[in-house]
């Protein structure tokens, strides 16, 4: 493994530990994994960092016998000088290939250049808008939930699955917090207050969300961040019978911390 491979290599690996950590410490690796797979980070960061300083203890490794090799007599250096070809030859047989830095350079370029922002209305489009909650292995259950202060979509959602009559919920108030989604088959006064719920990564996101029947539709921005208070009401979406929140007040509010919900 010659120098300049060496550098590039040590560059490559101690900045994606660097990326790692930035988005630790500023909060925006919410916007990419579940929050309980967070320690797997701390482990990336601490490997990654590893697997640079090693490379750059090989490179003063590699300064230091080539300084003593050019002080030795010509017959001693030239016998050294082929002993570190040998040397050379066996660390970049096993060294890192080309391809494997250059796809651990993809993230690397992607977390530097591209801001940090979790998934809205546009990855909704081509994913589509859930009217059931996600369910997935090992997920917890309404029954196994201890629902503290207002619901949010997901247990909406997972009540409603658990009693498939729109009507049962008729009267019943609802404080939720989503962004602004509007699907093509909504009508010109209904909106979706919407989230994503992730198991693992923003890889299986789904969209979930509750809808919302309001003359103020047309006034509310797609991915901006509301708070909706009222009741819920059997409406239609698309032919089908639905909760549907009837609002007593919407009002802007700020995107949360974590974004995602976990099902």
């Amino acid at each position: 493994m010659n120098r300049l491979e060496t550098v590039l290599k040590a560059i490559v690996l101690g900045g994606l530990g660097l990326m790692f950590y930035t988005k630790i410490s500023d909060g925006t690796l919410n916007f990419y994994i579940n929050q309980r797979f967070a320690w797997l980070s701390f482990v990336a960061v601490l490997i990654l960092a590893a697997l640079a300083l090693t490379l750059v203890y090989r490179l003063i490794e590699r300064r230091n016998i080539n300084g003593a090799a050019a002080a030795q007599p010509p017959e001693e250096h030239e016998h050294h000088h082929d002993g570190g070809d040998h040397e050379h030859d066996h660390g970049h047989k096993h060294g890192l290939s080309w391809g494997t830095v250059a796809i651990m350079s993809i993230p690397l370029v992607l977390g530097l250049f591209v801001p940090a922002r979790p998934l809205g209305a546009s990855a909704v489009n081509s994913r589509g808008i859930g009217l059931t909650a996600p369910q997935h292995a090992g997920s917890v259950t309404q029954a196994q939930r201890a629902v503290t202060g207002p619901k949010n979509v997901l247990d909406w959602l997972r009540d409603f699955s658990n009693n498939p009559d729109p009507h049962a919920f008729d009267g019943q108030a609802v404080d939720v917090v989503g962004f602004v989604y509007r699907d093509p088959r909504n009508g010109p006064d209904q909106i979706w207050v919407s989230r994503f719920a992730i198991t693992c990564c923003v890889a299986d996101a789904s969209a979930v969300g509750l809808l919302v029947q309001t003359s103020d539709a047309a006034s509310l921005k797609n991915d901006s961040w509301i708070h909706v208070t009222g009741k819920f009401l059997a409406g239609e979406f698309a032919g089908q019978k639905v909760p549907v929140i009837m609002p007593d007040k919407i009002e802007p509010t700020q995107q949360p911390e974590n974004p995602y919900l976990y099902p």
